[in-house]
This record gives C-alpha cells, structure tokens and sequence, in this order.
C-alpha cells in the first residue's frame, strides 16, 4: 500500500510542475480558505484565520473566504467584524495596530510609541495597544500559554493562545523527522495545558501532538506530544529574548528508541528548550517553504490514505 500511495502522490507532484520546471498552484480540491500575493509567492489562508509565518498579520481570510489586505482600509485587522474596541484582538503586522477610519472601515497603521512604556490600561489603549494581563502589549500573539496562573484559566484559554501564541506555528502542519517518518500536528488537538508537576510558573503550557501518518497499524503507530512554556523578556529596539522550557513524552510506539521521542522530532517543533532573540511579533520557528502548494500536498497525502485505508478495510471484511 505505501508503493501505492508513493506513486499516486508522485504523480499529483508531477502534474503541478510544467514543463520548464515551474510550479503551478491549480488544483481541484476545494480548500476552505484565501490566497494571497506576498512577496511574489502565494500563500494560503484558511478561512477565519489571520496569516502566519513570514507574512504575519498582513492578510486576513473571512469565514466567506474573502480575502483582506490589513493595510487597506476595510474590515481585514477588525478580523471581518463591523465594530472593533481598542483591546479586541486584531490582525496585523508587528509594529502595527488596528486603526479606525471611518463607519464599519479600519486599517493597520504605524505605532509610533511603545507599547510596554504605558503603565495604565487608559495610556495603552489610547495608542491602539492591548491591555493584557495587567501590562500593555501590542498583541496578544507575542504571549503564549504561560501567561495564565491558574487551571480555569489555562484550560478556557480565553485568548486562544493555545492556537495563535506563540510556539503555535507547526499546528496544523506536517512534520518530517525519524528517519523519513511523516508526523501531523493536528490544529484541533494543539491548546493550552496545565501540568501540576511543573515549576508554579510554568504549569500552563502549549501542548502540540504528532501522530504517524503512515501505519500499517494503527495501534502501533508512532504518537506523541510535547509542550513549552515561554518567559518574553521585554520588546526593546524591535528586539526580543525569548527562552523556554520544554516536556514531551511517547504515547504509544517509537519502539526502537525504548519509547523515547527522537530529538530530531523534538528539535523541529522546537520542543527541547532553548533561548532566541526575535524580532518582535515574530513567529520562534519560521516555516521554510510551506505555501499554498504545500498546504493542497498535505491535504492530498491524507486524502489519498484515508482512501485506500477505507478501501483496504472494506477488501479485508469481504474476504472474511
């Protein structure tokens, strides 16, 4: 069966590619969501979301599929809504915040001040920031699950965090790693978590969760989940030091590595702690190459195994 579906994702790979090497990105999938034109490359983004990665804040998707540019007066950073209150979350590029300009039309426009220097939520509204936990940040996309001390907070995550924070950006991807193996970061399954053993101020966690995609059998493929938690020191110049703390553990499988989570899979969600310095509103891990193109292969590849999956079961309970 992995010949087969090998060789049928070959030849969706081959059809987008014409005869002068190029890429195409037409398809006949149906996928729920917007492109976009971003430095010359297209990108997706799915329908109620703002875009991610190398393109963060600039595009924002409707549940209607319509696509907006932030940085146009519209409804883009209000994220599709007609009214937006200082303080609601929004869509826009670092260093930018979402702006009224006329009845029901807004637009991402410059800060000009910092947002940690205001010390009181009027100071930090007035300038377009959010006043978030006490303190004045300019989006609540720069702060992840550790923000919330306590377990009702962490397990409603009223800020989405658990899918928009910070160490979000493999969620609904997939990955590669353990010699070739084929890993998806479920979206759905990717949220804050509250472990008890932790250090007091790391309980909260963003936790993702990798599943084998390809199995023979599915009580013995590989499954796995890990979580971080982030400590951000302050935006200075653009800048920010970011370091964090990491847990993984095995659910079932990688039986040659005793039960152990490969560091390579670890590694690539960035779930073995570290230190970095970022650029404010920037994502930790940058995506390489994910597209348009890459979102429609992956869809493809689960299309195509859920199909002969199907299709084998069906073959084997008729020959019982």
């Amino acid at each position: 069966m992995k010949w087969l579906i090998l060789i049928l994702l070959g030849i969706f790979l081959f059809s987008f590619v014409s005869a002068d090497g190029s890429s195409e990105t037409q398809t006949d999938f149906n996928i729920q969501g917007c492109t976009f034109d971003f430095n010359s490359e297209l990108i997706g983004v799915v329908a109620g979301e703002c875009s991610r990665g190398d393109a963060e804040g600039h595009f924002y998707c409707d549940d209607d599929k319509f696509g907006w540019i932030t940085t146009e007066e519209g409804r883009g950073c209000s994220l599709g809504e007609e009214t937006y209150t200082l303080g609601d979350n929004f869509c826009c590029p670092s260093g930018m915040f979402c702006n009224k300009t006329g009845d029901k039309l807004f637009r991402c426009d410059r800060r000009i001040e910092n947002c940690f220097n205001m010390t009181t939520k009027p100071d930090c509204e007035a300038i377009g920031c959010i006043w978030f936990n006490d303190i004045c940040v300019e989006n609540v996309r720069d702060f992840d699950c550790g923000i919330y001390d306590n377990k009702p907070d962490c397990d409603e995550d009223i800020w989405n965090l658990g899918q928009t924070g910070i160490g979000t950006e493999f969620c609904g991807t997939t990955i590669e790693c353990n010699n070739g193996t084929i890993y998806t970061i479920s979206e759905d399954e990717c949220g804050c978590e509250w472990y008890p053993s932790a250090p007091e101020d790391k309980r909260c966690q963003v936790k993702l969760v990798g599943v084998q995609m390809f199995s023979d059998d599915i009580d013995t493929r590989d499954e796995f989940w890990c979580s971080n938690v982030y400590e951000s020191g302050e935006c200075i110049d653009g800048e920010q030091n970011i370091t964090w703390y990491s847990t993984s553990s095995a659910d079932q499988g990688f039986d040659t590595f005793g039960g152990i989570v490969p560091d390579d899979c670890l590694g690539i969600l960035g779930c073995n702690g570290g230190e970095t310095t970022r650029f404010c509103g920037e994502p930790i891990i940058k995506l390489s190459g994910f597209s348009l193109f890459s979102l429609f292969a992956s869809l493809f590849i689960v299309g195509i195994y859920y199909f002969l999956s199907q299709n084998a079961e069906g073959l084997n309970k008729r020959m019982h």
